[in-house]
């Protein structure tokens, strides 16, 4: 590849490892709402926490991932750090939270182990996720009617869409960064063509162009960087145009984005104690996503206390952190340490 990265941002030291703890947290705590029953309302918009926070996981990973391609842009590796960093711990929670899901199943266990909990592991090891377990969650306690184990697990295959546009790119050529303009510009008019009033589209389609958004928003980040650093203040100016037209039109899923991605990226660039110390006991974000939707339905329907916000959400953000420390240490933290094998297994070829 010959392939030239553009100077390299500061990247040491940073706090995008205490926003994506921070964002996993948020996740959570918005779907115990969902899970209790209660509405949620962020200051009256329609939006949650959890928006949000999906929205601030897609802009660092683009951000990041491009970050990635420009140190190492060789496709094959590429390719492997992103299935290494997704893949085994995925793997080892649909197994967890399969066996898991035996001890509370309403069927017989013979049943039970039958082709429907295979089919959940087959198919989320495949990043097509099957959400429910044969007899687990049936029940409806509280004013739920929610079944699913792992109701989080519906971003994974937008996230590797996401990275196969990076391979693309990068295939293509990141020095020619006007095509990620071009990415960004058509995902962004896919988005607004599914909006009500337009042309039909359904709702996966709309989160999928939705976040793809936020994501190849970072992806210019990443590219642009000098120029963005030079000329922030013009791009404030920008920033806030954008925003009083998406108010004067009440589009709330543009305000968003004008608001959700800089301030991600600004604070992420920075060096704040304790948010750029939140790994130092391993990466947990990840974990955290993986099981805290099952955690959260077990403190629901499981825990003998009433059914209050606060003390299932204490309870259930105690177990899953925990959870996503074994993640860390048991399934991720392994499987990146071969990352540093790629280069002999997938090694430059020969000019």
């Amino acid at each position: 590849m010959t392939d030239i990265s553009p100077p390299r941002p500061r990247s040491h030291g940073n706090n995008f490892d205490g926003l994506r703890l921070a964002a996993s947290l948020m996740v959570l705590f918005s779907h115990q709402f969902v899970l209790l029953g209660m509405h949620e309302s962020i200051l009256g918009l329609p939006m949650t926490l959890g928006n949000i926070a999906v929205a601030m996981f897609f802009v660092m990973s683009g951000y990041l991932v491009t970050e990635s391609w420009y140190n190492d842009p060789h496709i094959m590796r590429f390719a492997m750090r992103r299935f290494l960093r997704i893949w085994p711990a995925l793997m080892v929670a649909a197994v967890v939270i399969a066996i898991a899901g035996a001890v509370i199943t309403s069927i017989p266990i013979g049943e039970y182990f039958g082709r429907g909990m295979r089919r959940f592991v087959m198919f989320n090891a495949q990043l097509r996720p099957v959400y429910s377990l044969p007899g687990v969650f049936e029940t409806t306690p509280v004013n739920t009617s929610l079944s699913a184990v792992n109701g989080s697990w519906w971003t994974i295959p937008v996230e590797a869409r996401c990275y196969a546009y990076v391979a693309i790119l990068g295939a293509i050529g990141l020095r020619q960064r006007l095509l990620s303009l071009l990415a960004l510009a058509v995902v962004a008019l896919m988005y607004f063509k599914t909006l009500p009033g337009h042309s039909l589209g359904n709702a996966f389609d709309n989160l999928c162009y939705y976040y793809s958004a936020f994501f190849l928003t970072g992806v210019c980040a990443r590219q642009f960087d000098a120029e963005i650093r030079r000329h922030w203040l013009r791009l404030v100016g920008v920033g806030v145009a954008c925003l009083l037209t998406a108010a004067l039109i009440e589009h709330i899923q543009l305000a968003a984005w004008v608001v959700i991605a800089p301030l991600t990226l600004w604070l992420g660039l920075r060096s704040t104690p304790g948010l750029r110390a939140a790994a130092r006991f391993g990466d947990l974000s990840y974990g955290i996503y993986l099981y805290a939707f099952f955690v959260q339905q077990l403190s629901v329907r499981y825990w003998p206390a009433t059914h209050s916000y606060v003390t299932t959400t204490v309870v259930a953000t105690i177990v899953t952190a925990l959870l996503g420390w074994c993640s860390w240490h048991a399934a991720e933290a392994p499987a990146l340490s071969l990352k540093r094998r790629l280069r002999h297994w997938f090694p430059d070829l020969a000019p």
